[in-house]
């Protein structure tokens, strides 16, 4: 396959910052189509960015013989329903985060895209950085030990996306901040710790900042074009999780759209070898040599775009029918734990077993 033909369904500010000029700029890549239900934003995306065909009904695009994968950039009540109807319509799927809430939810996707046969990926932009890429091969050739904690957060001072759009609403989005920032982290982590298998989850979530919440900026203002807003906020601004893995690894993860607390964007690796922790100031590896301790910080180059690399790595994998790096039993885990967290919070922080959901 010479040119990989692709549609993007959904055109918010995911689709336009981010996979759109990603595909624009990846070579052998030809955007053929783009859908979206809100049409104001349809033509007007359409045409910034010289897109030849608009579809309104998702399906239209999907009914076309001429576009070999799609990416999924809807709300995150659209992502499994539209990644099964574009597996079985043929098309290789890339699926913005959270793929799912529900493990259950995950292992249907999964299952639909092994049964046609088509390549179907998860869409954690942040393994693609160069940071994250550097840990995972230290870690794969054995230089940190057992990682046998992780510790993570996203935290906002002032920074909640589409106030009362669906991002703050529930019925759309399933969730706040842990759904939108903290599966980043999550993910990230899990995957550097080698994905062992979640058995247990403890979380709670808050919604501190419901009668004094600020807009963040996110979308982007020019991106909301023809956006229609009904107020809703009833999700959480803030949440964390607890994780207990079957090699005997834990894992804490915080996320925060709105909190009065200093802003961080951080993994912390705990290995019996070396130790890690990456964030706003870079990544700094802590080991020892021969009895003397070390910190070690890798100019690391940090410059890449995380969503070129990983249209690049989507591309490859369907060119040269390769598992992405986004494996199923990882994308079905991250569901799990954050399902387990919020049940855990509806539950009073009680412990959710895994094996239970």
């Amino acid at each position: 396959m010479e040119t990989i033909r692709i549609g993007v369904i959904g055109v918010g500010g995911i689709a336009q910052y981010s996979h759109i000029p990603a595909y624009l700029n990846t070579p052998g890549i030809e955007l053929v189509a783009v859908a979206d239900i809100n049409e104001k934003k349809l033509n007007y995306v359409a045409e910034k960015f010289s897109v030849p065909h608009k579809f309104v009904d998702y399906k239209d695009l999907l009914a076309r013989q001429d576009i070999d994968a799609v990416s999924i950039c809807t709300p995150n009540y659209l992502h499994i329903p539209m990644s099964i109807d574009a597996l079985k319509a043929g098309k290789h799927v890339l699926c913005e985060k959270p793929v799912a809430v529900k493990g259950a939810d995950a292992e249907a996707v999964i299952k639909e895209a092994e049964k046609q046969g088509k390549v179907f990926m998860g869409g954690f932009c942040t393994r693609f950085g160069k940071t994250s890429q550097f840990l995972k091969k230290q870690i794969e050739a054995g230089k940190f030990g057992d990682i046998y904690y992780a510790k993570g957060a996203n935290i906002r001072r002032r920074g909640i996306p589409g106030l009362g759009g669906w991002f703050t609403t529930k019925e759309q989005s399933y969730g706040g901040s842990m759904l939108d920032i903290g599966v980043h982290a999550l993910d990230r982590m899990y995957w550097l710790m080698g994905a062992p298998e979640p058995v247990a989850v403890s979380g709670a979530v808050f919604q501190a900042f419901k009668d004094d919440a600020v807009d963040g900026g996110w979308p982007p203002v020019d991106s909301r074009v023809g956006d229609v807003y009904a107020g809703i906020n009833d999700v959480d601004d803030m949440a964390s999780g607890y994780v207990r893995f079957d090699n005997g690894a834990t894992l804490l993860i915080e996320a925060g759209w709105a909190s009065n607390a200093e802003p961080a964007s951080y993994i912390q690796l705990f290995g019996t070898k070396a130790g890690a922790v990456e964030g706003f100031r870079g990544v700094k590896v802590f080991a020892d040599t021969e009895g003397t301790l070390l910190d070690v910080e890798p100019q690391v180059d940090t410059r890449a775009n995380t969503y070129e690399a990983e249209i690049a790595h989507f591309a490859d994998c369907i060119r040269n029918d390769k598992q992405p790096m986004t494996r199923p039993n990882e994308i079905i885990n991250v569901a799990k734990i954050i399902e387990a967290v919020y049940k855990s919070s509806e539950n009073n922080g009680r412990q959710i077993l895994i094996a239970d959901l």
